[in-house]
């Protein structure tokens, strides 16, 4: 019970405290000073209270406390990365919700300090010695970008776990135990990682995190890859036929869920290759990147890295694509066979070249695609208030009050919709992967997916044969989906030279609402009105009529 806090110190803030139980699928409700007096060890706290994923909620956590007890969010943050304990009177001395003596400092700038502790090296180390099952702790629920994306990541809590990590190496290495020189090393660590409201982050410091932290997950994703042993001892042996027979053996190896959004998001990016080379690559690397042979890359200029590793895949059979535009110039094979029996050649990514670079493709907004979308369908595109988007004969009703980036997701895959009726969960499915594999053409978040279906194909004993048709789908009708967007690009919208019919009805009609708001509503101006002639729309209409058939008696002498 607290002692300095009114009993009913959460008065205010029950809805707050239900909502936060929810989030943390919590039974029983957690109080702000329960969680204020475990900051420094929230995470085992959370544990304990039965919470998932304590490094997603903490912050979650923290911000409920802060606001019911009215203390400043980083005094509890503070305690946190330093692992100090809180106690009732600390928090009630800085509450200005409960306290009347409360002393609300004015915002002051931190002292400026001397910093003699070299934090820069102490990230570098910590980003090589955390495993990488550290970041995995903050991998967003159900993300389906890739673990090297820091975007799949809830960068809030990571960099406050990390900053704690950085805290305790620093503590940890000062050789003196005295209070002076803990305090000392804090301020240094203030100074150079927040503001000087050490509510945020200095804007260097973070930049540099997340640079670091962006090329660390890269390395730790590779390493973590491995290759099938199997397959590296057929690559090494050349055996092109037994490779190809492992590709299919293995098929469903691609209906698990990781591995089908690694297969999604090679799509766009594997074009010049066969869907057996497509597969073979994803075995090899953990994300598909552009790959081509040698003489390939020597004719766009670009040449090889003295330590540049190779991948292999099949020769012979490489799709050529057009430098500007994309376009897969020869038709791209999606049979997975080796009929010819072609041989094991080495490719190489982009990454292992160098040369000219491609200049940076101008970025599309979101009300930029909605147009030119528009403009790739007969149909006229109108937006209600309903549960879901839907099409008709005629148009395409989009759920109205959603994000930009729903907005587009909903319009894409009405429009994948109307070129293929989604008569089964399979159809409905196929739509929705090619629709992911868009919107990251668009740098739009791919959209979740119902992966249920493809457990489903691994029952079936046609499982393989319908998983391969899906591949077919998904190549042949998201690169056919681009190009049409790709054509509209840069269509310039037509002038309108005459108004048509039905715009001359609606300006008669709007003519008509003029008119009637103009009308005076005094009694005078109104025996006025009745005296003369009267606006009404079947006047207005007669005479757009009237006109229009002037018009076409002209046109005819």
């Amino acid at each position: 019970m607290p002692t300095l806090f009114p009993e009913d110190y959460e008065k205010g803030s029950l809805t707050k405290k239900k909502k936060l139980a929810r989030d943390l699928k919590l039974k029983n409700e957690l109080s702000a000073l329960d969680i204020s007096f475990n900051a420094h060890c929230i995470l085992d706290y959370l544990k304990q209270q039965g919470v998932e994923r304590p490094n997603r909620s903490f912050v979650k956590a923290f911000q409920y406390s802060a606001a019911a007890l009215g203390v400043p969010y980083e005094v509890i943050d503070e305690a946190f990365f330093t692992r100090t304990p809180l106690t009732e009177q600390t928090l009630f001395d800085v509450s200005h919700l409960f306290n009347p003596n409360v002393k609300i400092s004015a915002e002051t700038d931190l002292p400026i300090v001397p910093i003699t502790i070299d934090f820069y090296s102490s990230c570098l180390s910590l980003f090589e010695k955390l495993p990488f099952s550290f970041w995995q702790q903050y991998l967003k629920k159900d993300t389906v970008l890739p673990e090297t994306k820091l975007a799949a990541y809830d960068l809030e809590a990571l960099l406050q776990a990390f900053v704690q990590e950085v805290w305790l190496k620093t503590k940890g290495n000062i050789k003196q135990s005295e209070e002076s020189e803990v305090e000392k090393a804090r301020q240094m660590f203030l100074a150079y990682f927040y503001r000087n409201d050490q509510k945020y982050y200095r804007k260097e410091t973070q930049e540099m995190l997340l640079d670091l932290l962006e090329k660390r997950l890269e390395v730790q994703v590779t390493e973590v890859f491995t290759v099938d042993k199997t397959l590296q001892s057929l690559l090494e042996a050349g055996d092109a036929k037994t490779i190809s027979s492992f590709v299919l053996d293995r098929l469903f190896d691609w209906t698990h869920d990781k591995n089908y959004q690694r297969f999604l998001r090679s799509v766009i990016k594997t074009k010049n290759l066969s869907l057996m080379n497509q597969l073979l690559l994803l075995y090899q690397r953990a994300e598909a990147i552009e790959t081509k042979e040698v003489n390939d890359w020597i004719r766009e200029n670009r040449t090889l890295k003295e330590d540049a590793e190779p991948v292999f895949l099949l020769g012979g059979e490489q799709f050529k694509v057009d430098p500007e535009t994309g376009e897969i110039l020869k038709e791209k094979n999606t049979v997975l066979d080796n009929k010819h029996q072609l041989p094991v050649v080495p490719y190489f990514e982009k990454s292992e070249t160098e040369g000219r670079e491609e200049i940076e493709k101008k970025e599309v907004t979101p009300k930029r695609i909605f147009e030119i979308l528009e403009h790739t369908v007969p149909e006229s595109i109108v937006f209600e208030e309903r549960v879901k988007s839907v099409t008709d004969d005629h148009s395409i009703r989009i759920r109205s009050n959603q994000s930009e980036e729903q907005t587009i997701s909903d319009l894409i895959i009405c429009i994948l919709e109307k070129e293929k009726q989604p008569t089964d969960d399979l159809i409905r499915f196929e739509n929705e992967s090619i629709a992911s594999i868009v919107m990251a053409v668009f740098g739009l978040n791919p959209l979740p997916l119902n992966l249920s279906v493809l457990n489903n194909l691994r029952s079936l004993k046609n499982g393989k044969v319908k998983l391969q048709q899906l591949f077919t789908e998904l190549i042949v009708r998201s690169d056919r989906f681009i190009r049409k967007f790709a054509e509209h690009m840069y269509e310039k919208e037509p002038d309108h030279v005459r108004a048509t019919f039905e715009e001359e009805i609606r300006r008669a009609k709007e003519l008509e609402r003029l008119a009637m708001a103009n009308v005076s509503t005094d009694k005078a101006n109104k025996a006025e009105q009745k005296e003369g002639s009267t606006v009404n729309i079947s006047d207005l209409l007669e005479k757009v009529k009237e006109n229009s058939e002037g018009a076409d008696d002209d046109g005819d002498d």
